[in-house]
Order: structure tokens, then C-alpha cells, then sequence
């Protein structure tokens, strides 16, 4: 295995090869957090942030957390859905590269994020999921927890 795969959450082999088992498995519990257009300063910029946690507890790896990230979405319903989550980067990130990520694409939020996302203790791993112009995700194994990030526009 290729050293960066090692400090990796999952791979993008594994993604592709647990995906279709993954899916439909019931969901385990999720914390979910959610900032539209209007919690931005500039509200005509169709921004949203998606932020996520799941304790190790109840998800047994960080590609199962992923999945369910996803279906909480909605995903699922769209035919799309495995295109899109295969086409996942799983990009490994250190945790100064997942706080800058969440940094940046968070600046014009007027509340504050979750503080799990804020404070990485006990940062393992990280993987940037998705780096385009309208939509960037990532997401970060911590100490006892999963947590994810995601921005888009529709702008």
C-alpha cells in the first residue's frame, strides 16, 4: 500500500468497493448541522454548509460515517448518487489542511461553526472529498468521533 494511503480514513478503492453495501444499511445516529444562504453575509451567494459528526461508537470506519453523510442528504434518491459518491477525490489532508479548508469556505458564515469542527483533538486523519468551484467537502477522523464538512453553491 502507497505510504499516503496508509494515514488515510479510507481509499478511493475502498469507496468504490463498499459503496453499493454500505448504502442501504440502517443508519446509525448522526449529528447534523446545517447553515443556508441566509446565515451567510451575503445571502444572494446560495451558500450552504453542511457540518457532520458521528461518534466511533456507532460508526464502525470513516467510510461507513461517509455514506451515511450522504444519504442524510439525500443522495440516494438521485440518480446521480453513485457517480457522485465514487467520484469522491479521498484526498488525504493534515489537520492544518482540513482547519484551512473549513476556514475558507466558512469566512462569510455569521454564526459559529460547531466546535467540532473548530477543535480537531486527537486528529488522526483527514480526506478531502470534493474540491470543485461550487462544492468542496472533506472530512476528518478524530480522536473519538467522525466529522465531515461540506460547502456548495448555487450561484
Amino acid at each position: 500500500m502507497p505510504e499516503h494511503e496508509k494515514s488515510a480514513v479510507f481509499t478511493k478503492r475502498e469507496l468504490a468497493a463498499e459503496l453499493l453495501a454500505l448504502s442501504p444499511l440502517a443508519p446509525p445516529p448522526i449529528e447534523v448541522i446545517e447553515y443556508a444562504n441566509y446565515d451567510f453575509g451575503w445571502p444572494s451567494s446560495e451558500q450552504v454548509i453542511l457540518a457532520y459528526r458521528g461518534s466511533k461508537h456507532d460508526f464502525a470506519s470513516g467510510l461507513r460515517f461517509w455514506v451515511q453523510t450522504l444519504l442524510v442528504q439525500g443522495w440516494q434518491e438521485q440518480e446521480s448518487y453513485f457517480a457522485y459518491a465514487e467520484a469522491g477525490l479521498c484526498m488525504p489532508v493534515s489537520e492544518l489542511e482540513f482547519a484551512q479548508l473549513v476556514a475558507e469556505y466558512s469566512s462569510s458564515l455569521k454564526k459559529p461553526l460547531p466546535p467540532f469542527l473548530i477543535s480537531l483533538d486527537g486528529f488522526r486523519s483527514g480526506l478531502k472529498m470534493y474540491a470543485e468551484w461550487n462544492n468542496v467537502a472533506a472530512l476528518a477522523e478524530v480522536a473519538d468521533a467522525f466529522v465531515a464538512f461540506y460547502w456548495s453553491t448555487a450561484a
